[in-house]
């Protein structure tokens, strides 16, 4: 995959950004969704910036370039608050070197609501029969079955969400990289119903369409057995 030849706005580059970590505001997401879906151009800068940060998901030890890190160094004294790096699709040991080094120089981590908009999100690959995330192992469930995955990068931070189905029903079980985030118990976001807690220095949410018990029933199941 080549860059993407046309020029893009700084602040619209900034808007791609937040959109592949999920940053973005959910109505900005919509409209900038749709105008990615209506743009070729926008779509192909879309997919370069998803397939660096997708790296993070698999991406090893790097040997950072020293250029680079001064380039994201430079950026990070500017933005002190948020930092959001646009990595153009400059070959695959570049993009990963790229992401690794947002994820350590990234300020705070993401928003609890982030974190559920993303699970809204479908599915990307099949769930593993191991599917676990810095060592902490998902959940197996008696009688919900794992349907599917889905890695996300939410400022700086690592996510992994693993889906799951019974008579109909889906959640969705998404652990967040350490450090754990503040905040626990039983949430709304826009009308979707969530539980949070802390696991083995891991915040994890279990989401979904359903009654709040079955939400608290499958977080306790999930703390219980480890």
């Amino acid at each position: 995959m080549t860059e993407p030849e046309t020029h893009l706005p700084p602040d619209l580059e900034a808007e791609l950004v937040a959109l592949t970590d999920g940053n973005l505001r959910f109505e900005r997401r919509l409209e900038v969704e749709a105008r990615v879906a209506a743009e070729p151009a926008l779509a192909e800068a879309l997919a370069c910036q998803r397939a660096a940060l997708a790296m993070l998901a698999t991406a090893g030890a790097v040997t950072v370039p020293p250029a680079l890190r001064a380039r994201v160094a430079g950026l990070q004294r500017r933005r002190r608050r948020r930092l959001r790096v646009w990595i153009p699709a400059f070959g695959a040991a570049m993009a990963a070197a790229a992401a690794a080094v947002v994820l350590l120089v990234a300020s705070g981590g993401p928003r609890v609501e982030d974190v559920i908009t993303a699970a809204l999100r479908p599915a990307t690959a099949e769930a593993a029969p191991r599917e676990h995330i810095d060592g902490l192992a998902f959940p197996r469930y008696e009688r919900w079955r794992a349907v599917g995955a889905r890695t996300d990068v939410i400022d700086g931070r690592a996510t992994r969400t693993v889906f799951y189905e019974r008579r109909g029903r889906r959640v969705a079980y998404t652990i967040v990289a350490r450090p754990a985030l503040p905040g626990g118990g039983q949430l709304t976001f826009h009308g979707r119903r969530a539980v949070q807690w802390t696991r083995a220095g891991h915040t994890c949410l279990v989401s979904g369409d359903v009654d709040p018990a079955v939400l608290v029933d499958l977080a306790a199941k999930s703390t219980a057995a480890g």
